[in-house]
């Protein structure tokens, strides 16, 4: 039954109208009769009608930049202002009762136009009566006039149309029709041709609804005054006495969600009955009819907790037992805590207490408690602190082990150094006493600061931190000295007559000590965070320097010039020890040779003088030859060793011979990686149900991983789905690392590699570890870079 009008067929019917005369519907300006006054500064007037129109209906005004129009002069009634924009090329006004015929005229920014064809009026549509007025939705409005036989429409506000055919009863002085029950309120019309009829190019007349200046009076639901709900709980009851109730269709909270409600008459009278649901919000609730209109019926406050005492609400610890009392206390749903990001669920709830646990992350500040409507409830606690002593030794060297005696020691969770150095692994610790190692790099005199779980911490007295005993590095390398693995490391050390070996990673390395410099054979291995370890006669020290791998390693295992006999000695003999540790599933075999003029070839055989089975895929068996190399000009050539035949080689050795081929060098070339695995499995992933879990929670110890380094998945992806997503969670929550919020989109990709940063690592060491979690992929590996 609604009908909203619009402009699309406006260019078509001011052509239409152009051409249209002889009619009550006409325009009253017609092609050649247009005023070129009519032209202002980008404001034209094309036509305007009908003509002629009743008073009382509307005129419209048909061009461009019709929106700029600032008053409509009509003869007889002067200027209207009261204009009803359309859009920017139609305007609408109501005729005035007392207008007459004569010329109109539109007042513009730019300047006046004035029609050159004069307004007409229609005399005999006229309106009475209306009867029953105010009327209510659904029942039958009548309207009395003059010649009511000639309406087509009756439009109610907001565009609300009843159409002739669904007309009660129609006749020259009296129309009935029934008020939608959509009908609101407000301007409505009689219409003498309908919304069709003007898409054909007629403009009809259409007279207000209006009799002694009173229009259409729509009947809404009501109330005497809306209620007053302050301090109501959810799922009370709540009863709404009032009028015309039955017209309610949907009665809605503060927070726009709607509840149930029934409808009840009586001979007392109407009442609506809902209750208020748990998540219910201050504000006000309205009730709706079908016209959509709000109608407010209650103002609610909803009740709080109140009078609430913590108890305890000081010396608290992860995992102690809160008991929060009050009254309401039976609305808390959950709670919050100072430095949790997440909210707690109580243990038990009654209507005058809540008991909830510590969380271990929970510092001192505001508890809060949350009601299901959105209210809060704030009380003081405080956490308890590591309260320091004393050290058994305020004056120590650089290394010696630090013991710290106070009170409560044992939620000290990290110690920091004055000069950054941090320790959270000790000796032993106590409620009393705090032994650890001390530091050998960045720990300076100062003060200790004492950190615990949450992120509380509290400060010592200054610690005297002397020169070491042992071989010590005073100066360590700054964070942009780029030192490589595979080569000499030399470095200015103290007490360097009593170093007695030197570890890199925990295995034993060659050094030279001369006078305070330390020369060290560094691994190609060597990497990121390298452990490096100076062992002294009276004690040993732990560095971690950064040096940059060599990940291209090539090692010569036979370097004697031999001319190979003709499938005789002399022969190549390589042992089984040189094809050792070689740390990756493949490699290459590369021979530096020359050739004799004669065509050449070589066999290699397995220190059993066995080739069965030896394969390289670039020659297709264990046969090199002139043909394969290229030409006599060839010098050098690789050949490709997968595990299988480096585990063979290692076992049992290699044997090279052949003729008209002279060896002069043989090595094995490899690329070591840098990611050290630490899963792999095949693990499908879609719809995000399905969560890769085993790294969290204990899967996989984080605590040796640092900020700067990746972690690296390799994955398939399926390619039924339409979207691939890949998101790294913690096992504390599953909710993403700080930095990771947005799904990463990996369409297209088969492994995807995440720097660490400092926060990150946090949460990986101290939020349950890794989750994955996504769309569209099944996990292969993941590794540590």
């Amino acid at each position: 039954m609604k009908h909203i009008h619009n402009n699309k067929y406006v260019a078509l019917l001011m052509a239409l109208l152009l051409m249209v005369s002889g009619s009550a519907l006409t325009s009253c300006s017609e092609g050649d009769e247009v005023d070129t006054n009519q032209y202002r500064g980008g404001i034209s007037l094309n036509v305007f009608g009908p003509c002629p129109v009743a008073r009382g209906g509307e005129l419209r005004f048909l061009g461009s930049g019709m929106d700029q129009v600032l008053a409509v002069v009509l003869p007889g009634s002067g200027e209207i202002t009261d204009i009803r924009v359309v859009s920017s090329t139609e305007i609408r006004i109501t005729v005035p009762q007392n207008a007459e015929t004569g010329l109109v005229t539109l007042k513009t920014p730019s300047g006046e136009i004035v029609t050159k064809t004069p307004i007409t009026f229609s005399e005999p549509i006229g309106v009475t009566q209306l009867l029953p007025n105010p009327v209510r939705p659904g029942e039958v409005l009548t309207i009395r006039g003059e010649y009511l036989n000639l309406i087509r429409e009756v439009i109610f506000a907001d565009d609300v149309v009843v159409s002739e055919e669904e007309f009660v009863a129609q006749s020259r002085e009296e129309l009935q029709v029934r008020v939608p029950m959509e009908a609101q309120t407000g301007d409505a019309y009689i219409a003498d041709a309908t919304s069709e009829d003007e898409e054909n190019g007629v403009i009809p007349n259409r007279i207000l609804l209006e009799v002694d200046e009173v229009g259409v009076v729509v009947v809404l639901p009501s109330v005497a005054a809306p209620l007053d709900l302050t301090n109501v709980k959810p799922g009370a009851e709540v009863t709404v006495n009032g009028a015309d109730l039955d017209l309610v269709t949907e009665v809605q909270m503060p927070n726009g969600d709607s509840v149930e409600f029934a409808y009840n008459k009586s001979e007392s009278g109407e009442s609506i009955v809902f209750t208020l649901p748990s998540d219910v919000s201050d504000g006000s609730i309205v009730a709706i009819p079908a016209s959509g209109v709000k109608v407010v019926i209650a103002n609610i406050g909803v009740a709080l907790p109140s009078e609430v005492v913590a108890t305890p609400n000081s010396g608290l610890r992860a995992g102690d037992e809160i008991v929060l009392s009050g009254l309401n206390m039976e609305l808390v749903t959950e709670l919050s805590f100072a430095g949790v990001d997440e909210r707690i669920q109580p243990t038990e709830v009654s209507a005058t207490a809540v008991k909830v646990l510590m969380p271990e992350k929970a510092i001192s500040g505001e508890l809060t408690l949350h009601t299901a409507s959105g209210g809060e409830v704030k009380v003081m606690i405080e956490t308890q602190k590591p309260e320091f002593v004393a050290f058994d030794n305020a004056s120590l060297a650089l290394g010696s082990d630090v013991k710290l005696m106070g009170r409560h020691l044992d939620l000290v969770s990290k110690i920091v150094f004055t000069g950054g150095a941090e320790v959270s692994e000790f000796i032993a610790i106590s409620p009393t006493e705090i032994t650890l190692a001390m530091p050998t790099t960045d720990a300076e005199t100062g003060v200790l600061t004492l950190v615990m779980a949450n992120g509380e911490s509290v400060e010592t007295q200054q610690l005297t931190i002397n020169a070491p005993e042992f071989c010590y590095i005073p100066v360590l390398p700054s964070a942009d000295e780029e030192l490589r693995g595979g080569e000499v490391w030399a470095v200015a050390v103290g007490n360097g007559g009593r170093l007695t070996g030197v570890q890199v990673n925990g295995a034993d390395v060659q050094y030279i000590i001369n006078g305070d410099m330390l020369y060290v054979s560094v691994p190609q291995t060597a990497g990121k965070g390298t452990k490096v370890t100076l062992i002294s006669d009276n004690g040993t020290v732990d560095y971690s320097i950064d040096f940059i791998p060599a990940t291209d390693v090539e090692m010569v295992i036979f370097n004697t010039l031999t001319d190979l006999g003709n499938w005789d000695e002399p022969r190549v003999y390589i042992g089984a020890e040189m094809f050792q540790g070689i740390p990756v599933s493949s490699a290459k075999l590369k021979i530096v040779f020359m050739q004799k003029e004669t065509w050449g070839q070589l066999q290699f055989n397995d220190g059993d003088w066995s080739n069965d089975g030896i394969n390289f895929p670039e020659i297709g068996g264990a046969y090199l030859n002139t043909d394969h190399v290229g030409d006599k000009s060839a010098t050098e050539y690789e050949l490709t060793m997968d595990a299988a035949l480096i585990a063979r080689f290692a076992e049992k050795g290699m044997i090279i011979q052949g003729s008209d081929w002279i060896i002069s060098r043989i090595s094995i070339k490899y690329e070591i990686s840098l990611e050290t695995t630490i899963w792999t499995g095949n693990h499908y992933e879609s719809g995000w149900g399905n969560a890769l879990t085993d790294l969290s929670w204990g899967g996989y110890d984080f605590s040796t991983v640092k900020a700067g380094q990746s972690i690296v998945c390799h994955y398939e992806l399926n390619m039924n789905e339409t979207y691939w997503q890949l998101v790294f969670a913690m096992g504390d929550g599953w909710g993403a690392l700080t930095g990771t919020e947005n799904p990463y989109d990996i369409a297209g990709t088969d492994s995807f590699e995440l720097m660490l940063t400092a926060q990150m690592v946090d949460e990986l060491q101290n939020r349950g570890g890794l989750i994955l979690r996504g769309h569209g992929w099944t996990m292969k590996s993941i590794a540590i870079k």
